[in-house]
């Protein structure tokens, strides 16, 4: 048996490019694979399971239906990381009354490191294509200007926070609808904590997956940041011992990667800028503007906190827009921004009409003169 080229739909995203024929399920040719009842299965376990644990479950199974293949060598997943996705995901699979999948058995086809295996969700956690190391003769501020896909993004938020250990560190808020960390990277005197009267901030990125410039700038924006405290800027210096900053470049990377594939030169204005779902996040958010002028008339109605009205949640509400609300609830934010690409606008919190007919009506606000 030789290694031969993944052709099956549901397993081309994985890590790897080459299989082996018959797989470990003994299935000995890609039509046969294309058939089964288990390619069925993880074809359409993200339905089953309301969107739980997906990509990883897709990208386990297809680690067992095509592995990786290497100088005609076939290599096994690791146990750990079908024992890690089966205690998160059980409780999904309990919610529906379904039984762990038989080819899922952690302990018949998977390996141990010691044995060699390979990790079939490392994509997912941007540990695939790192970035080549820059010669150390440059200097400590050097920013290597060129767009970086969501690998190469985590690998810098990474590098960066660990050159800065003292007073940065990376998180992330929550997953994108293809299994992608939402990763931020934070500056503080206290990594990872709330200090009492230290103001949050934050700044958001690549809302939409094509505009690309507040993502990279935001990525340099950590770098510099980093390089300037340790040369002893006092600038800077001042900024981070006094606020605590988090910068998530690219809270659509499932929109990105789309529009990297296509390239600049071929893809439309609209590829790549809604999430893999088919929604624009820049308007996936509740609209509290128009329960902001509902509740104006109302005596003695707070304005200060709004709830979000249930009709909001009727709809489809993306995966992306709920790490977000759930990252505001978590951390009392004072001021944010979110960086958009192609036009010089400026979005105002209350940045609809009061009426709906007029949605199209230009209608400034009393700073409007400042821009």
């Amino acid at each position: 048996a030789k290694c031969v080229d993944i052709a099956l739909s549901s397993c081309t995203d994985v890590a790897y490019t080459q299989t082996m024929y018959p797989n470990f399920l003994d299935q000995k040719s890609r039509e046969v694979i294309e058939y089964s009842s288990e390619y069925i299965l993880i074809s359409v376990l993200h339905n089953l399971l309301q969107g739980e644990c997906n990509p990883d479950l897709r990208l386990l199974g297809c680690s067992v239906l095509a592995p990786q293949c290497e100088k005609d060598k076939v290599i096994k997943p690791c146990r750990h990381v079908c024992e890690n996705l089966k205690k998160n995901c059980l409780p999904a699979f309990d919610a529906i009354d379904m039984a762990w999948p038989y080819f899922l058995d952690c302990d018949r086809f998977f390996a141990g490191e010691e044995e060699g295996c390979f990790d079939p969700l490392a994509k997912l956690r941007g540990e695939v294509d790192v970035e080549e190391d820059l010669p150390s003769d440059l200097p400590a501020t050097f920013i290597q200007f060129k767009h970086h896909s969501y690998s190469q993004m985590v690998s810098t938020l990474k590098k960066t926070a660990s050159k800065c250990s003292h007073i940065a560190t990376t998180y992330s808020i929550g997953r994108s609808f293809e299994g992608k960390d939402l990763f931020v990277i934070e500056f503080s005197t206290k990594p990872g904590h709330h200090e009492l009267l230290k103001p949050e901030f934050k700044y958001i990125g690549n809302m939409h997956g094509n505009e690309v410039v507040g993502k990279e700038l935001l990525i340099y924006l950590a770098q510099y940041l980093c390089s300037e405290y340790l040369l002893g800027n006092p600038r800077i210096q001042t900024l981070i011992n006094n606020t605590r900053i988090h910068l998530l470049p690219s809270l659509n990377p499932d929109g990105y990667e789309l529009a990297a594939e296509e390239g600049a030169g071929y893809n439309g204005w609209i590829i790549g800028r809604q999430t893999a779902q088919n929604l624009d996040l820049n308007r996936n958010f509740p609209d509290l503007t128009s329960e902001a002028y509902r509740r104006a008339g109302i005596r003695g109605a707070r304005l200060d906190h709004i709830p979000i009205p249930q009709s909001y949640w009727w709809g489809k509400v993306a995966r992306e827009t709920k790490a977000v609300m759930k990252w505001l609830r978590s951390i009392p934010f004072v001021l944010s921004a979110s960086l958009h690409g192609g036009e010089l606008v400026v979005t105002y919190p209350y940045d609809y009409s009061r009426h709906p007919m007029e949605e199209k009506m230009f209608s400034p606000t009393p700073d409007e003169k400042v821009i």
